[in-house]
C-alpha cells in the first residue's frame, strides 16, 4: 500500500528513507512492500499520484518560415505544430527540432559515458555527431523552406540520422560482445536506435505530403520507450530509494501491458501518458534539488520527460 499527504504528519519522523521520499511537493509513504491494494491512491495505470504536471498554452511562433509551437519542456521548448495542422513542411520543421536535438543529446549521452583513454575513438565519433545535429538544428533555424526544397532538407537530415543509426548498431554490438567496455548498456544503444529508425520513417511520410498520425503505431511505439525510460530509471536510482524503484517497475509493467494490448479508444493512453509526465516531473524535480539520490544526470531527467511530453502530443493527434 501506498499512502499519499501533501505534508508530513506527527508520526512521520518514524519513517525511515527506505519508506518515505518527498518529491515534486509530495511526501509518499509506503506503508508495505507493494504498491497495490490502495485504489484510491492509483492511477488508473497503477501508479500513485503525483502532483499533475500542467503543460501550459501552445505558445505559437515560427521557424524557417514555418508555423510551429512550442509546449512547456522544463530546460528546452518542446516543438510541436499547430492544433489542426495538416502541412507537411511545419510538421518537417516541428519533428526535426525535437528529434534533432533528442538526437544531439543522445550523442551527449554517449559522450558522458564513454570515460577514459581506451574510449577515446568512439567518444570522438559521439561527440561529432553531437556537433553535426547542432550545426544541422542551427542550419534549419537560419533557413526557410517551402514547397519546392523541404523534402531536400528532410533528405539531408535522413541521411545524418542513417550515419548515427549505423554508429548506434556498431556501438551496440562492441558493448554487447564485450568488445568494447563502455557505461552505455546494449539496451541503451538499442533503444536510442529505434527512435532515431522511427524518427526517418516519420520524415519519409512527410516526404510524401502525409502529416497524420496513427494511433496504432504511436501506442505501440511510445509504450515501448516508456517502459524502457521506467526501466532504465530503476537501475539508475540509488538502491535506497525502494520506493521510486518500486514506482519506475510498476510503470514499466503497465506500459508493456498497453504495449501488448493498445486500448480501443486512446483514453487510458491519454491517462497512461498523463501520469508519466507526471512522474518524471517530479522526479527531475527531485533530482535538480537533491531530495532523490541517483546517478541520473539532470539533462536526462529532461530528455525522457520531454520525451512523455511528447507522446501525448502525438497521441491526441492520432486518427
Amino acid at each position: 500500500m501506498v499512502e499519499i499527504t501533501q505534508s508530513p504528519g506527527p508520526d512521520q519522523h518514524l519513517v525511515t528513507r527506505r519508506q518515505m521520499v518527498c518529491i515534486g511537493g509530495v511526501t509518499l509513504v509506503a506503508t508495505s512492500v507493494g504498491l497495490g491494494g490502495c485504489a484510491s491512491v492509483m492511477s488508473k495505470v497503477g501508479l500513485p499520484i503525483f502532483p499533475r504536471a500542467e503543460l501550459g498554452p501552445l505558445r505559437p511562433t515560427m521557424v524557417a518560415g514555418a508555423h510551429v509551437g512550442t509546449l512547456n519542456g522544463g530546460s528546452k521548448p518542446i516543438f510541436v505544430t499547430l492544433p489542426g495542422s495538416r502541412d507537411p513542411i511545419a510538421h518537417s520543421v516541428a519533428d526535426t527540432l525535437f528529434w534533432g536535438d533528442i538526437m544531439m543529446e543522445h550523442a551527449m549521452f554517449f559522450v558522458m559515458l564513454m570515460p577514459g583513454a581506451e574510449l577515446a575513438g568512439p567518444r570522438g565519433q559521439a561527440a561529432q555527431f553531437q556537433k553535426r545535429f547542432g550545426d544541422h538544428l542551427a542550419t534549419l533555424r537560419r533557413g526557410r523552406f517551402g514547397a519546392g526544397d523541404y523534402v531536400a532538407f528532410n533528405r539531408a537530415t535522413q541521411n545524418l540520422v542513417q550515419s548515427f543509426i549505423g554508429f548506434k548498431q556498431s556501438m551496440h554490438d562492441a558493448q554487447a560482445s564485450g568488445r568494447m567496455s563502455s557505461l552505455v548498456w546494449p539496451s541503451f544503444f538499442d533503444h536510442t536506435r529505434k527512435e532515431a529508425e522511427r524518427f526517418t520513417r516519420r520524415l519519409e511520410q512527410l516526404n510524401r505530403g502525409d502529416p497524420t498520425y496513427v494511433r496504432g503505431e504511436v501506442i505501440p511505439f511510445w509504450a515501448d520507450k516508456m517502459e524502457e525510460h521506467s526501466l532504465f530509471i530503476d537501475q539508475l536510482l540509488d538502491p535506497d530509494e525502494k520506493l521510486l524503484k518500486e514506482v519506475s517497475q510498476t510503470s514499466a509493467a503497465a506500459f508493456a501491458k498497453l504495449e501488448a494490448a493498445p486500448p480501443a479508444s486512446k483514453d487510458p493512453a491519454l491517462a497512461a501518458a498523463q501520469t508519466i509526465i507526471d512522474f518524471k516531473t517530479a522526479a527531475e524535480k527531485g533530482i535538480k534539488t537533491g531530495q532523490i539520490k541517483s546517478i541520473i544526470h539532470p539533462a536526462l531527467a529532461d530528455h525522457v520527460r520531454r520525451e512523455a511530453v511528447r507522446f501525448k502530443d502525438e497521441l491526441m493527434r492520432a486518427a
